[in-house]
């Protein structure tokens, strides 16, 4: 299963209300099982001022037709400048309305794929899936483990012993990374 581009007319009316904000609609195939709705920002400080006003009007305008297709709503917000961490985490951890993402540092290439770009990041951030083999759309994505997944390669295979040195490790990164700006 993976994302495509559709149309939603609710869309285009919060497209309206917000013309500072470009908005894409994709859905996965015609299930509608899954949709996610990308946002456009130019600045991080127009999406800290306007991320909730989009939100709420989205809550309003925009539904899934299934039931159980409301679960799986997300909200991606593309900025162009870097987003500060307390503004990503208030975001992402608001599960109002819908899941939240977001993708900042988006260079003028990214922006210029819009479409593509969306659909690469959201497949692969919400299905995992790598869209580079089948097209090539300019962007190509290397997953990189982060260190957390890296630190706890071979966990099951570990001893006992083994997997407490893992996780004092662990606990002694986050330590040194807790509270910083990223």
């Amino acid at each position: 299963m993976n994302l495509t581009s559709a149309s939603n007319d609710q869309i285009l009316e919060v497209q309206q209300s917000f013309p500072d904000f470009s908005f894409n609609f994709f859905t996965a195939g015609n299930s509608g099982f899954v949709s996610c709705i990308a946002c456009w920002a130019e600045t991080s400080e127009s999406l800290e001022v306007k991320w909730n006003a989009i939100q709420n009007v989205l809550a309003l305008r925009y539904k899934a037709e299934k039931k159980v297709a409301r679960w799986n709503v997300y909200i991606a917000f593309f900025c162009r400048e870097s987003v500060s961490r307390p503004l990503r985490l208030l975001i992402e951890n608001n599960k109002f309305t819908a899941r939240k993402l977001i993708f900042d540092s988006c260079t003028d290439d990214q922006l210029w794929l819009k479409e593509e770009f969306a659909l690469q990041r959201l497949n692969h951030e919400i299905f995992e899936v790598d869209l580079s083999a089948g097209k090539n759309f300019g962007v190509k994505f290397v997953y990189k483990p982060s260190s957390l997944v890296s630190s706890l390669t071979g966990y099951l295979e570990a001893t006992s012993i083994e997997r407490l040195e893992m996780i004092e490790k662990l606990i002694a990164e986050r330590d040194t990374h807790e509270n910083k700006e990223s």
